[in-house]
């Protein structure tokens, strides 16, 4: 009696095991970061073409280039040049840091004009998002 009780518990346990999955070797998965979470709110859906910190300095050449590339991929495209100053700022502060960037961004919106893009195509915005002090450009 005892030997046929063997096979059966062998059965019963074999029967309430998972088979092995890929699950079963993986690391356990993390969860993203908040700024991952709120990059695509922050861009609105869109991946900046260019980021240029508040100290680049003479920005010509490559702008002049990646926006040649972009229009050679699509050649109607538009652009977006935005001046961003770190939330939380007083109120004068962030007037302040976004009236500074507002002229670099206005030299790289001119940057853009020289490499073919019309006035009609290129959008100048400022806004205060993220914790550092910089210039996009997005394209779409």
């Amino acid at each position: 009696m005892r030997s046929a009780l063997l096979p059966l518990s062998l059965l019963a346990s074999l029967a309430a095991c998972a088979p092995v999955g890929r699950q079963d070797f993986a690391p356990a998965p993390q969860a993203p970061g908040t700024a991952d979470l709120a990059a695509p709110e922050a861009f609105s859906g869109r991946i900046a073409l260019f980021t240029i910190g508040a100290e680049a300095g003479d920005v010509a050449v490559p702008v002049r280039a990646g926006v040649g590339q972009a229009l050679k991929i699509k050649p109607g495209a538009s652009f977006e040049v935005r001046a961003v100053c770190p939330v939380g700022l007083a109120p004068d502060a962030a007037t302040a840091c976004l009236s500074a960037l507002g002229a670099e961004a206005g030299s790289v919106a001119d940057d853009i004009e020289a490499a073919g893009v019309p006035a009609s195509r290129l959008l100048l915005t400022a806004r205060a998002e993220g914790d550092t002090k910089q210039i996009l450009v997005f394209v779409k």
